[in-house]
């Protein structure tokens, strides 16, 4: 969940369940904090990997979007028109961002995690 720069708008991420699918679809809801009425559902990339943060200017969000397990952040605008990538990762996760105060720098922690099997097997002597 975020909170715009000015302090009227909820933005958070919600799961929206139709008929079509079995799963929702994922979406990103922006409440007016002044009315509470129905929030707007603005739609995402569906490769969505994390809820959203307004960017500076409060005229778009920022998320992040997972392909083959690589995280990139994506920018949609509020106003309804196309989103678009930010970043050109090839590797790892975005496991958080932040802009700095200014709006003029963003800031992310990104890693990934290793994982190996083992295989134990009862044998006999």
């Amino acid at each position: 969940m975020d909170i715009s720069p000015d302090g009227k708008t909820l933005a958070y991420l919600v799961e929206v369940l139709t008929s079509e699918r079995q799963n929702g679809v994922e979406k990103i809801a922006l409440l007016d904090l002044a009315t509470l009425h129905s929030p707007h559902l603005m739609d995402v990339n569906p490769r969505i990997s994390s809820g959203a943060q307004f960017t500076p200017d409060g005229k778009a969000v920022a998320y992040c979007v997972r392909d083959n397990g690589v995280d990139n952040i994506w920018i949609q605008p509020i106003d309804g028109s196309p989103g678009r990538q930010m970043t050109k990762f090839d590797a790892e996760q975005i496991l958080s961002f932040h802009w700095s105060p200014d709006g003029k720098s963003l800031g992310m922690l990104r890693g990934h995690t290793d994982s190996d099997v083992v295989l134990l097997q009862e044998s006999k002597l």
